[in-house]
């Protein structure tokens, strides 16, 4: 879908692209400054690379050697911009309509973009009596409305309160499972572990695949762009039911997983970052503690860092990642192959279905 090996510049700073993107929801995640919303608009058409070339569904739209430039106008890319950008003097029906009508289209699934969106109640308000999220929501289907072969959502929940995002996440994730392939921008890791298909990852000047959520934030550069003070782990399961009290069980692929309830169905899926700060060891499943998760796991490897050794850690389904200090590594005999018990409280575990 997309393909970019170019290079860019904004201001007095290079940026280098090397990205390969086929289906679903590409985010692109990285830190203020490292280039992301430059990376939308050279997607887009709206600036030209210095070099190399951008290729939408197999056919070059730019390229610096033979001088092709398609322009923005001609690209079919939904773009949501950082504000919502609606015209006040328009109802919420007529701003939903103004792309498909410059494109001369019939709008003819207004009633599905508007059911996918909640906004069945706003549709003869004015954008001046919206809230932040429902803006948002309104700017989200224009885009849908123009026939996108791609939507390009930047930085769509900033500017936006606790409650707000709230409101707007469970939408997007209908869009991830039911619209067109989005390339979503954003710093949040909540964001990216709950939408992205594929991490691409804006750092130190480049900005390239970094796989599936579980493996980006594995890489020192994610732990560094999302300004973290240890790595995270992403664990991928379905959800199993609830346990005998009032718990959620995760099923990691061979491994329980107990969190906090979850208004997901069983068979969903489920994705549960964990800060590496929580994770704690022992060499054998100890009783008689709070921690509901005790996960079986074998030692992979040991690499020293500011606040300690972090323990990188395997087992059925999952990988895992510890933060301990020099003297608990020493005193427990950690080394790559030793077999220990990873303890997890339910509550530490960001949950995110």
């Amino acid at each position: 879908m997309i393909e970019a090996q170019a290079t860019i510049r904004r201001g007095t700073r290079d940026f280098a692209i090397d990205i390969s993107v086929a289906q679903g929801v590409a985010v692109l995640f990285g830190r203020s400054g490292s280039g992301k919303t430059s990376v939308a608009d050279l997607i887009a058409g709206l600036v030209k690379p210095r070099a190399g070339r951008v290729l939408l569904n197999g056919h070059p739209v730019s390229d610096a050697a033979t001088r092709t430039h398609i322009p923005a106008w001609r690209r079919r890319i939904g773009y949501v911009f950082q504000d919502a950008r609606l015209f006040p003097h328009l109802s919420v029906t007529d701003n939903l309509l103004y792309g498909a009508r410059r494109r001369r289209l019939a709008g003819d699934n207004l009633d599905s973009v508007v059911a996918l969106l909640g906004l069945e109640d706003h549709l003869t308000k004015r954008p001046g009596v919206l809230s932040g999220g429902e803006a948002r929501r309104v700017a989200i289907g224009r885009a849908l409305l123009s026939g996108p072969e791609l939507l390009i959502l930047d930085e769509p929940l900033s500017g936006l309160d606790g409650a707000r995002k709230a409101e707007v996440l469970p939408f997007l994730d209908r869009l991830a499972r039911s619209g067109p392939p989005i390339l979503y921008i954003t710093h949040s890791v909540e964001e990216t572990a709950r939408l992205a298909d594929e991490v691409l990852l804006a750092a130190d000047g480049r900005v390239l695949n970094a796989g599936p959520p579980s493996e980006a934030f594995a890489r020192p550069e994610a732990a560094d762009a999302a300004g973290l003070g240890a790595p995270i782990s992403v664990l991928e399961g379905r959800a199993a039911g609830a346990d005998s009290g009032p718990a959620q069980v995760v099923d990691l692929g061979g491994t329980t997983f107990h969190t906090p309830p979850l208004r997901v169905a069983p068979g969903e899926r489920v994705r549960i970052v964990v800060d590496a700060r929580d994770v704690a060891l022992a060499l054998t499943a100890p009783s008689g503690v709070s921690f509901q998760n005790q996960l079986a796991a074998r030692i992979e490897a040991l690499v020293p860092g500011t606040g300690g050794w972090l323990v990188h850690l395997s087992g059925p389904g999952f990988r895992l990642a510890s933060l301990v200090t020099a003297e608990a590594a020493q005193t427990l005999g950690l080394a790559p192959g030793r077999e220990v018990v990873a303890l997890v409280k339910a509550t530490a575990a960001a949950r995110y279905a």
